[in-house]
């Protein structure tokens, strides 16, 4: 654990402000108590999430709100601009090349990262840990669609997020699969664009039901027809960042985030009421899209589904969040379409 230093950063570029408040696009938060100085504040991490703070990030959520992240001596958290799907480690990579220092880590899930770093390797990424044990993804269709070929939508149009265009066409070689925004891809299904949208259990399933009263048809995408997407939520960090002392900063950030989702299984009530906090405290909530239903009976499902999968972590020494070195090759040989090192884009030292 570290030494809680009482400092604010100061600088041309940053300097002191109110949890919340953006600098140069970035949400800043001093966790410790603050004393004007001119030392620097070490203790920090630069947080890029794939998506807004919603339930899916309620561990993390739960540490802002309760100052978890304080405690395992983190001085400062702050989280980059939500960016285009599948850009995440390219937005890591460049923060940390723009700050040597840094500790900057990302979210993103196992499908997308393993592939990406393949193609990439000059990101220079490494997971570390990660909050669902195996991908919620899914493909959603409408009630009324007609089976095809055993499948539980119709033969139209599949849409896809653009990250996920090319692995959904491998698992559905015989159906056309299309680039859908994000934000308008329920409302393309509902109006018939869209024969069935890439979806996730935790989000756009339940939406659908309270939307059309009933259960939409869904495929899960783990394990069918063999497929392997290994790990979601994936916490990977920069390289340089499983050096020196940043890797003892990544393990207390590990703690804390996972230490918040143990709180938020224990109480799934109140981890609603941290998840709208934090997103007040980051200003990381846009939910300008028809795949969330606001309502507090939405919220509590949402993060109870989120909690199922995070229960899946769970190792044998007790933390939450512990990736399996074996699953983990598993699914990248599977990504990958041919066998790599076991430890391909994987340190297991940082978390267990």
């Amino acid at each position: 654990m570290f030494h809680l230093s009482k400092t604010v950063t100061s600088s041309t570029k940053s300097r002191s402000i109110a949890n919340g408040a953006k600098v140069m696009g970035t949400s800043f938060f001093h966790l410790a108590d603050n004393e004007t100085t001119t030392k620097r504040n070490h203790h920090a991490v630069t947080v890029q999430l794939d998506y807004y703070m919603s339930p899916q990030f309620a561990g993390v959520a739960a540490a802002l709100v309760e100052d978890t992240y304080a405690k395992k001596g983190l001085d400062k958290i702050e989280f980059l601009p939500i960016c285009p799907v599948g850009l995440e480690q390219e937005n890591v990579r460049i923060h940390q090349n723009n700050h040597e220092s840094a500790v900057t880590v990302g979210t993103v899930e196992q499908n997308i990262f393993s592939p990406t770093l393949e193609r990439n390797p000059h990101l220079k990424t490494t997971a570390i840990a990660a909050m669902f044990a195996k991908s919620p993804l899914c493909i959603a269709s409408l009630p009324s669609a007609e089976n095809s070929d055993g499948l539980s939508f119709s033969p139209d149009l599949i849409g896809a997020h653009d990250d996920t265009v090319e692995l959904l066409s491998r698992i559905f070689p015989e159906h056309g699969v299309v680039g859908s925004p994000r934000p308008t891809k329920v409302t393309d299904l509902l109006e018939g664009r869209l024969g069935a949208i890439q979806a996730y259990t935790t989000t756009e399933t339940p939406t659908l039901r309270m939307k059309l009263g009933e259960e939409a048809k869904v495929v899960e995408l783990e394990g069918y027809g063999g497929t392997k997407l290994g790990y979601s939520q994936v916490v990977f960090a920069a390289d340089e960042c499983l050096e020196d002392d940043r890797k003892d900063i990544l393990a207390a950030f590990c703690e804390a985030t996972f230490e918040g989702w143990s709180k938020v299984i224990s109480n799934p009530q109140d981890a609603v009421s941290m998840v709208r906090e934090a997103k007040k405290m980051t200003q990381l909530d846009d939910e300008s899209n028809d795949h969330w239903f606001d309502s507090d009976k939405f919220e509590l499902e949402m993060v109870q589904r989120c909690s199922e999968y995070v229960k899946g972590t769970l190792s044998k020494s007790g933390n939450y969040g512990v990736i399996d070195a074996s699953r983990w090759g598993e699914a990248n040989d599977w990504l990958l379409e041919k066998e790599t090192k076991p430890d391909f884009g994987f340190d297991g030292t940082v978390w267990k």
